[in-house]
């Protein structure tokens, strides 16, 4: 036996495993060589091997070389938790004493030695976490004295052989994580001494047999992840069961855990299900249950965690559930429970979660809740409850979150939730709370969510919610808090939503605004922010949404708007914001909506397409703007450009009408003085094509305007024949049938046309038509004129 088992060790590639170093001949010929005192290695009374245990410690190699024939009286081979690779030799069979086999958690591969069969006397067999593929042998039914079979997470497919119902001894049955499909046979119900049943994570199909009520000691049974359908008995989670929970179901005394969660299970809970004394464990949620809870639940009383959401319950809460002492969890939100909260929900003071919201529950905390400290998670929110906020709850120093929103509570915010140190989220939103928000909820240094809104809070912002430099969601929307906003908000930097909208707050938006880097979502609309809006805003380059409307605030939009790259959604109306918009705005390809209605503004909008996307809703209520956009005129060469404003634009525009009404004139009088000197018949004779097109009066420049619009097809390139250093040249044919040349200007600075001989000469050279010279150039000097005066 000795020298077989180092035959194998040589074939090892850590045959020098300090484990192994004792493995080895003595170098003494009178010294008899016996295996017996190697490590790992136990015999019987005749120094024969019967036990080999290498669990864990990193033995790398294959079995080929394992003495199978040579060990005849080895029971027990446990080489689990190695490095073993290569297949089960089929040769296993010769160990036929074996009564324990472990080769589980090594990288076995290839299939499952039908002659494994043959190891008639064994107890135990676990190959588990290899990579063993095919099916499961029939010849596994064979062993009729194994109580424990594991072959979990290998890749095994096929279907469960049938011939594991003649298991009877079996105890504990895993096969989970494989790929084993077909139905799940019916001869498993014959294994009456099964305590648990892992089928989970595999690819089953067809109904649950109806033979599992026969497993009367079974204490875990999971099929979860598969594709069941039909009846059931237990821990089924997301399947596609469907139907009632059977009477029978109650009779599973020894059941410590169902999870029947995730199905299509409805109808009732039975009463029966009160009989399951040994549960510890009942989760139910995610279904299409209804009726009431029945009162037999309060009879298990060795219950620590029940969960009943997201079904279709109806009626009260019943009282009963305050027998439940040794409750932890307790999980009801998600129904149509009606009445008030029991009383006696926390008798056992080991309640951690309980959650209720999305009920119809009525009535005030229990006295029972009031005093649960241990409570760490509390969530009843989107219910009709009631009372005084700040009496009908205690000091719960373990509590990590807290959801009262869309309640009738009514009071003052406690400041005994600065007293949980442990609080992560706090949410009273959407009751009736008044009062101020108090200084020492600062002292609450691990809270990330903080939702006060819509209540009837007053007073300021204090500076100690600076202190809340974990926080990263912060909602005070629709109270009624006034003041400045702390400097000291801009020291919360890892907060990544903030909505202080619909209150009074006043004065101007804190430049530290700039330190929420992180922020994603910024509303400070319908307060009374005055004065100009910070440059700092641009650098929140995280945001998605910002929306400052219904405010006071004045000036311009900050040119540093165009580092908000990942703006979405920017709402900007109903405030007194003037100027035009700036050109670098273009430049957000990320902005999807934009209301700046009912502004100052004017000028031509951003090309940015959210601009040009805009209804007329959230571009009207301005003063000049114009562009591509529905509902704005097209900008032309007389469009607002610069930094003046209306005002300006008429007395300018006033001045020019003036002085070309005396240009005109002058005109006039120059061709009445020319006219004296011709033919009267040719006079006469004159064609009423030939009037000076200019000297019409009175002059009607919008007229004008519109008909080389026309003529040229808004300047269309076709038209145009002619390019110069400071515009294009186009061709128009008006409607009185003269053809006249048409300068379209570029759009420049007062210092860019400082050479008025350049200019003067392309004016002279455009002019062409019809001794129209001196009117034309008339013409253009006032319109240069008026860019000047710009």
């Amino acid at each position: 036996e000795a020298l077989a088992i180092l035959k194998w060790k040589a074939s090892l590639q850590s045959q020098n495993h300090s484990v192994l170093l004792s493995w080895n001949i003595s170098n003494n010929p009178d010294t008899k060589t016996s295996p017996c005192a190697w490590f790992g290695i136990h015999c019987n009374h005749a120094d024969s091997v019967t036990k080999i245990n290498l669990t864990g410690y990193g033995v790398k190699g294959m079995l080929h070389s394992f003495p199978f024939s040579s060990l005849p009286n080895l029971a027990e081979l446990d080489l689990s938790t190695n490095e073993l690779y290569g297949i089960i030799p089929p040769q296993i069979s010769q160990l036929s004493k074996l009564t324990y086999l472990d080769l589980s958690s090594n990288q076995f591969a290839g299939q499952i030695p039908p002659e494994i069969g043959h190891l008639i006397h064994l107890q135990t067999l676990h190959l588990g976490e290899n990579q063993l593929n095919g099916s499961i042998p029939q010849e596994i039914g064979q062993l009729k004295f194994v109580t424990d079979l594991a072959l979990y997470s290998n890749k095994l497919n096929g279907s469960i052989p049938a011939s594991l119902g003649k298991l009877s001894r079996l105890v504990s049955l895993i096969l989970f994580d494989n790929s084993l499909s077909g139905s799940i046979p019916p001869e498993l119900g014959n294994l009456r001494n099964l305590v648990e049943v892992y089928l989970d994570t595999n690819r089953l199909t067809g109904p649950i047999p109806s033979t599992f009520g026969n497993l009367r000691k079974l204490s875990v049974l999971n099929m979860f992840n598969n594709s069941l359908s039909g009846s059931i008995p237990s821990d089924l989670y997301h399947n596609n069961l469907s139907g009632l929970i059977p009477t029978s179901f109650g009779d599973l005394r020894h059941l410590t855990l169902a999870h029947l969660y995730g199905n299509q299970l409805s109808g009732p809970i039975p009463e029966e299900i009160g009989n399951l004394n040994s549960l510890v464990d009942l989760q139910l949620s995610d279904n299409q249950l209804n009726g009431s809870i029945p009162t037999s639940l309060g009879s298990l009383s060795n219950l620590g965690i029940l969960h009943l959401r997201d079904n279709q319950l109806s009626g009260s809460i019943p009282n009963e559930i305050g027998n439940l002492t040794k409750l932890t969890m307790l999980e009801l939100d998600h129904n149509n429970l009606t009445g008030n909260l029991p009383q006696g929900i926390c008798r056992g003071g080991s309640l951690e979660n309980f959650t209720a919201a999305n009920n119809q529950l009525t009535g005030p905390i229990p006295d029972g809740l009031k005093n649960c400290t241990s409570l760490k998670r509390l969530r009843l929110e989107r219910n009709q409850l009631g009372g005084n906020i700040s009496e009908d709850l205690g000091v719960y120093p373990n509590l990590n979150f807290i959801d009262l929103s869309d309640n009738e509570f009514y009071g003052e915010v406690s400041s005994n939730w600065g007293l949980c140190k442990s609080l992560e989220s706090l949410s009273v939103a959407r009751n009736n709370l008044s009062g101020i928000i108090p200084a020492e909820i600062g002292n609450s240094r691990q809270i990330q969510r903080l939702n006060l809104s819509s209540n009837h809070l007053v007073g300021v912002i204090l500076k100690e919610i600076s202190k809340l430099t974990s926080l990263l969601y912060l909602d005070l929307n629709g109270n009624q808090l006034s003041g400045s906003v702390p400097l000291e908000l801009g020291l919360m930097s890892k907060i990544l939503y903030l909505d202080l909208s619909a209150n009074q707050l006043s004065n101007s938006i804190p430049e530290t605004i700039g330190n929420l880097s992180m922020s994603f979502y910024l509303n400070l609309s319908i307060n009374q922010f005055s004065q100009r809006i910070p440059i700092h805003v641009g650098k929140l380059t995280r945001l998605i949404q910002l929306d400052l409307s219904h405010n006071m605030l004045s000036g311009e939009i900050p040119v540093e708007f165009q580092s908000l790259q990942s703006l979405e959604a920017l709402n900007l109306s109903h405030n007194n914001l003037s100027d035009e918009i700036p050109t670098s705005l273009e430049k957000l390809r990320g902005l999807y909506t934009v209301d700046i209605s009912y502004n100052e503004l004017q000028g031509p909008i951003s090309n940015c397409q959210a601009f040009l996307n805009a209804s007329v809703q959230e571009l009207g209520g301005n003063k000049g703007l114009c562009g591509n956009a529905r509902g704005l005129p097209p900008c032309t060469p007389f469009s607002k450009k610069g930094h003046n404003n209306n005002k300006t634009f008429l007395v300018v525009m006033f001045s020019i009408l003036s002085v070309s009404c005396l240009l005109i004139s002058s005109i006039a009088l120059l061709f009445a003085f020319k006219k004296r000197k011709k033919d009267a018949d040719e006079g006469r004779q004159s064609n009423a094509s030939d009037e000076i097109f200019f000297s019409f009066s009175p002059f009607n420049g919008r007229k004008l305007f519109e008909e080389i619009i026309r003529a040229t097809k808004d300047f269309d390139a076709q038209y145009c024949f002619g390019k110069g250093g400071y515009g294009n040249v186009y061709k128009a044919e008006l409607s009185s049938g003269d053809v006249v040349a048409v300068k379209k200007f570029h759009l420049l600075h007062t210092s860019e046309m400082a050479d008025q001989r350049q200019f003067l000469n392309e004016v002279m050279a455009l002019v062409e038509t019809r001794h129209r010279t001196i009117e034309v150039l008339w013409f253009l000097l006032l319109c240069r004129s008026f860019l000047f005066s710009r």
